[in-house]
């Protein structure tokens, strides 16, 4: 996996918020969602885009994106429920793919800016995914970047269902990671599930401060694979959608992507070459100007 990399300009990140009392940097902004303060960061004025991080991330996962996509385009990166600045320790009952569709539909209601076009990373992909068929009048395009595997869609086949095993034994293995106090080794679990063996020596140590700050996210994984969506679910979208996806990602990605396709009503797909699935970090140029050429047509 291609190391990941922040411009100079990024927001800084050595911020050590408390639980529910975090200190924001100052180019972040909250809004109240569903009685929690949603941290965004917001730049560029135009037609809106919101941008939604998948697991073990927050609004930091799209850096690379905000400043090219703000020259046209009010770019609002969010940071979901229990994600940095929230350090989260696990506790609670309201941490769900459900739960994050809420607060999407309430924060996208909130920003009283007509439809968004809205972009979703892996979790956020399913989230995403959830909100354009519930709400579709709330979208004005549809970008979904590899989501990840939700098992309702999948076939049932001897490959998906051995996938479908190994990811839930890692997932927990990762957890039982964290709740010993073995931080670095709950995310490494993840990491290298996700993204290859080995995967998680070749993250930079900034990013690894990513994954760190949000590593109890890992607790709902299980969960949110299991969130229910269906091919009649998929097909009340009539929204113009990108599919992207990673030429080098993870197969189970790859797996989600084909499940989807037949229960599209209209989608454009294109692969970054060489890309894992974090293709918007190690591939920035080529992953910005095919979004961008997408959403300038719609």
């Amino acid at each position: 996996m291609p190391r990941f990399s922040f411009s100079e300009s990024s927001v800084e990140l050595s911020q050590t918020p408390t639980p529910r009392t975090w200190h924001l940097p100052p180019q972040v902004n909250t809004l109240p969602v569903n009685g929690y303060e949603m941290a965004y960061l917001e730049r560029g004025t135009g037609k809106p885009m919101v941008l939604v991080h998948g697991g073990v991330s927050d609004y930091r996962h799209w850096l690379l994106q905000v400043r090219p996509f703000s020259v046209n385009y009010r770019t609002i990166s969010v940071s979901l429920r229990h994600f940095y600045p929230e350090r989260w320790n696990g506790d609670g009952d309201d941490f769900s793919v459900g739960q994050h569709v809420r607060d999407m539909v309430s924060f996208i209601t909130k920003l009283n800016a007509g439809p968004v076009h809205l972009v979703g990373h892996s979790l956020g992909g399913d989230v995403a995914l959830l909100l354009a068929s519930a709400h579709p009048d709330l979208l004005r395009s549809l970008v979904l970047v590899e989501p990840a595997p939700m098992y309702s869609l999948l076939p049932k086949t001897f490959e998906t269902i051995e996938g479908i095993e190994k990811s839930r034994v890692s997932f927990s293995a990762a957890l039982e990671c964290l709740q010993r106090g073995e931080l670095d080794k709950g995310v490494e679990h993840f990491i290298d599930d996700i993204g290859g063996s080995g995967a998680w020596e070749n993250v930079s140590e900034r990013q690894k401060e990513i994954f760190r700050d949000n590593a109890w996210s890992i607790r709902s994984l299980n969960s949110a694979a299991q969130e229910p969506f269906t091919c009649a679910d998929a097909i009340k979208i009539n929204l113009p959608l990108l599919l992207v996806a990673g030429e080098k990602s993870e197969r189970a990605y790859k797996i989600m992507m084909d499940a989807l396709l037949p229960c599209l009503n209209q989608h454009e797909k294109i692969t970054i070459l060489n890309a894992p699935h974090a293709m918007n970090q190690a591939y920035p140029k080529a992953f910005n100007a095919a979004v961008l050429d997408f959403l300038e047509r719609h």
